[in-house]
């Protein structure tokens, strides 16, 4: 597995995107508050190739005492939240504004 990236928001918008068409507006639109608070989105993948749903992406906040992930950097896998059991979802990019 590689590195986690650091992605634009243009690389952000491109990811959200493709992933999740006519709901992209939404999904862009939760991670602006996310933004606007001073956290991060975390962007994870399914790597577990033995699972059907291998590559489903999740993005989640990073950063503060409101986010999902009340850490300064997202852990390289996703930890068990909201009823989700995270292994199987590996880090592959991270975007935060700048400071």
């Amino acid at each position: 597995m590689s590195a986690p990236e650091t992605w634009t928001i243009d690389q952000l918008r491109a990811y959200v995107q493709r992933q999740w068409e006519d709901e992209a507006p939404a999904v862009m639109e939760q991670i602006g508050r996310w933004l606007a608070r001073g956290d991060g989105a975390a962007v994870y993948e399914n790597h577990d190739l033995g699972h059907p749903q291998v590559g489903m992406p999740k993005i989640v906040s990073y950063g503060s005492g409101d986010a999902q992930l009340e850490t300064d950097e997202p852990p390289s896998q996703l930890p068990d939240i909201g009823g989700l059991i995270g292994w199987r979802f590996a880090l592959v990019a991270t975007f935060r504004n700048a400071s």
